[in-house]
């Protein structure tokens, strides 16, 4: 086993295969080995550990078509991947370029590349990259399943690649959950990852962040991106961090996910074998000197800006004029963008040679020919600078390949890389400049035609030295080594974060109850799920003895008014709290009880009752099979379904007919259909505009009057869809939690929290609270 290798086997999920599928001139189908160094060395990783990889088939496959064998004379790494290594995934035409060239190129491509202006977002593109990442999920928990079959003992790995599969970590770990299928995900990301002000513009960021949440471990070429991500899900997801371990804490229950960088390197020996062997470019003049660029013809890449800057370098500094050239090879592109830039770029090359060529100079080649390996290692090899501007980039594994190809001690070369590109956080020996600044880059042009041949030597030693070292096996025995270490001897993470605490409130609430000018502080609550655990039934849903007791210290405090809002009934809920200085909501705020003993009821249709007594007969009737009950409330109904929760319960054919006609049901009778405790209970509700919101505003306005908004500071806590109302409607005015209940929960909610145990905590930091600021105005 080669050392990259991971002693567990290893599933590897990427958009592509690690080949093309292509059809030859006969008809029959072959393939052609990727031209991404990643891939291939990971074939071999793949192949080693008996692995499988999953990805797109290509174009040329239809489902059911097998994947084709190598060509007997083909001994590329992918090679010896096996045709029965290899989980294919079939995608419809109109599914791959909605998913791939409308949401991922169009959308996903720019914003993480913090060029929001060129971003569109379609709600349908959306739906099919959603689509899409289920396809691949399932392919992926396939090979999961097969592996398993080899050994049952096992836990294998899966590596999932890049922004195209945000989704898929979340999906398959819930799923292997549901199957008790044992593995470890990971994911690594090969684009950029931008600050919080660009993601927060993306419609569906808080999916995507939890799809990336679903793996063990997340890699980001650069400490940059690492620290962005962070930042991004503390922010959009109001979920705990952790800057100095690298942790985020996720899903139901706290768990924690490793944040790594773990920058991608290249094939340093390969490229210096190639390099010794390659013929010389026809490109290059022995009496000029070159400039290389090889960039794909995309927005990001800056190649507008780069032409300008050689353009001002033959404008400021006349003594390169006939004495340097530059060389820009324009890797293949079939977006109708890319060749409009092309057009431009053309356009752009024709006026710099029209206007400073002779008829022995051309100032500017473009290169639009495609290349094999051998032919770049000979360009890296003789240019005399690499020209690294892109406007932002994840990795460009350009620069790293033209240091590997530098053999002739004699001719160093020298770099020039832009700061916003990964590679630059460790290439510091290069010439760092901002491609914005043209002037700038013209000057560093000049510098690097000047260097002395010992500052060059040594600045590009430096970079060999390192780019050795770190080279891409390096890469990926960082990945799977952590992969392995993500538990202790002990069964437990190597590093986590500890239960919320006390002081973890500080951060979250300080700043809010800060402001001065309030005189009460409103704890409105939700019970099932926040106050007290679910139970396996609602009856058994019980109120913790320090929850309980905190509630009536609270209750008692002049400072403090507490309200509990809830789908169960008024009689229910008093029994099951029983404290007396607090307002009730039931039924979702229909029925209100304060403590002085007023009620609010939202007036209701004459005939509600009886169709309520309707529904009940016919949902008990029809629906009540496996374990399934309805809870009778009055004018709600709760179809419970919690029993079909675990896998083989029920029949899932007798399963979806069931809610279907419980559903159905229930829009015959005219009620309105909601869902609670995470889908688990469907909710018959009568037809009135009324919700937990509307519950939360009326309780507000009857005790504190209309003009309450300064002088109430207000903090809400559900973990429901019922509760996400009541956090709408108080945005702006109220701090609210959400007790998060599965791996996939979006919410406007500006924290979330694992468990119960925090909004006990939360409680109890809020009475500290209270009590210190008694001391402070004393």
């Amino acid at each position: 086993m080669s050392k990259a290798a991971s002693s567990s086997e290893l599933i590897v999920t990427s958009f592509r295969l690690p080949f093309v599928t292509t059809r030859r001139d006969n008809g029959t189908i072959g393939r052609t080995e990727s031209r991404d160094e990643w891939a291939r060395s990971l074939a071999h990783v793949v192949t080693e550990s008996q692995g499988q990889w999953v990805g797109w088939a290509g174009s040329v496959l239809q489902r059911g078509q097998p994947i084709p064998g190598p060509d007997p004379e083909d001994t590329s790494p992918t090679a010896a991947l096996t045709s029965q290594q290899v989980q294919p995934v079939y995608l419809g035409q109109v599914d791959k370029e909605q998913a791939y060239g409308g949401c991922c190129k169009s959308s996903l491509w720019p914003l993480l590349h913090s060029m929001a202006d060129r971003a569109t977002f379609d709600e349908d593109d959306w739906s099919t990259y959603r689509k899409v990442n289920n396809t691949f999920a399932e392919a992926t928990l396939t090979a999961l399943r097969e592996s398993l079959k080899k050994d049952a003992d096992s836990t294998p790995l899966i590596w999932i690649h890049d922004y195209h599969l945000m989704e898929v970590p979340d999906i398959v770990r819930r799923k292997a959950k549901e199957e008790n299928l044992r593995c470890k995900i990971g994911f690594f990301m090969h684009v950029p990852f931008p600050p919080w002000d660009m993601i927060k513009i993306h419609p569906w960021k808080d999916i995507f962040l939890q799809g990336i949440l679903g793996s063990d471990l997340v890699s980001f070429q650069c400490e940059d991106y690492l620290l962005n991500f962070i930042d991004c899900c503390e922010r959009g997801l109001g979920t705990r961090v952790d800057r100095g371990l690298r942790i985020v804490e996720h899903d139901a229950g706290g768990r924690n996910v490793k944040i790594r960088s773990m920058p991608l390197g290249v094939p340093f020996a390969r490229f210096e074998t190639m390099a010794a062997s390659a013929p010389k470019s026809s490109l290059i003049r022995d009496d000029v000197a070159t400039i290389l660029g090889i960039d794909s013809v995309d927005f990001t890449k800056g190649l507008n800006h780069k032409l300008k800057a050689f353009e001002k370098l033959l404008e400021k500094y006349h003594i390169h004029r006939g004495a340097v050239s530059l060389v820009q090879i324009c890797l293949p592109t079939r977006t109708e963008e890319g060749q409009q830039l092309r057009e431009t770029l053309e356009t752009m090359v024709h006026n710099i040679n029209s206007k400073y060529g002779t008829s022995t100079w051309t100032p500017v080649h473009l290169v639009s020919r495609p290349l094999s390996d051998l032919d770049l290692a000979g360009l890296y090899r003789d240019a005399d600078i690499a020209l690294i501007t892109p406007l932002r980039d994840g990795m460009n594994l350009s620069a790293k390949e033209f240091v590997s190809c530098r053999i002739q001690g004699d001719k160093p070369g020298v770099l020039i890389l832009s700061p916003f590109v990964g590679a630059a956080d460790l290439m510091q020996e290069a010439l760092i400049v901002n491609p914005y600044e043209v002037n700038k880059v013209a000057d560093y042009l000049h510098n690097s035609l000047t260097m002395s041949e010992a500052e060059a030597e040594v600045r590009m030693i430096s970079l060999r030295g390192r780019e050795k070292i770190h080279d891409l096996n390096f890469w990926m025995r960082s990945f799977l080594r952590e992969m392995d270490n993500l538990v202790d001897t002990d069964g437990e993470l190597s590093a986590c974060l500890d239960t919320i605490k006390f002081e973890d409130f500080d951060e979250m609430l300080n700043k809010y109850l800060g402001v001065p000018g309030w005189e009460k502080l409103c704890l409105l609550l939700d019970y099932d799920g926040t106050l007290a655990p679910h139970g396996s039934h609602p009856d058994l849903t019980i109120l913790p003895k320090q929850t309980k007791e905190v509630l009536e210290r609270l209750s008692e405090m002049p400072e403090v008014f507490v309200s509990i809002i809830t789908g169960r009934s008024i009689p229910d809920i008093k029994t099951k709290v029983s404290i007396k200085n607090i307002t009730y909501a039931g039924n979702h705020g229909i029925d209100i009880v304060h403590p002085d003993g007023s009620k609010f009821m939202i007036p209701m249709p004459a005939e509600v009752e009886e169709k309520a007594r309707w529904l009940l007969q016919h949902l008990q009737q029809e629906c009540c099979v496996s374990g399934a009950w309805v809870e009778n409330k009055g004018v709600v109904l709760a179809f419970h379904h919690e029993a079909w929760k675990e896998r083989d319960s029920i029949d899932p054919e007798l399963k979806e007919r069931t809610l279907s006609r419980a559903r159905q049901l229930m829009t015959d009778a005219g009620f309105r259909i909601g869902m609670s405790d995470g889908g688990l209970v469907t909710e018959a509700k009568p037809p009135v505009q009324w919700n937990k919101g509307n519950a939360a505003i009326y309780i507000l306005r009857s005790a504190f009057g209309v003009n309450w908004s300064d002088r109430l500071r207000i903090i809400y806590a559900g973990d429901d869809l019922t509760d996400e109302d009541a956090m709408q409607a108080l945005k702006g005015m109220a701090y609210s939690f959400r007790v998060v209940n599965s791996g996939l929960v979006q919410t406007v909610a500006d924290h979330r929290l694992p468990n119960t145990q925090g909004i006990e905590t939360m409680l109890k930091w809020v009475e500290n609270y209270v009590l210190q600021n008694r001391k402070k105005a004393k």
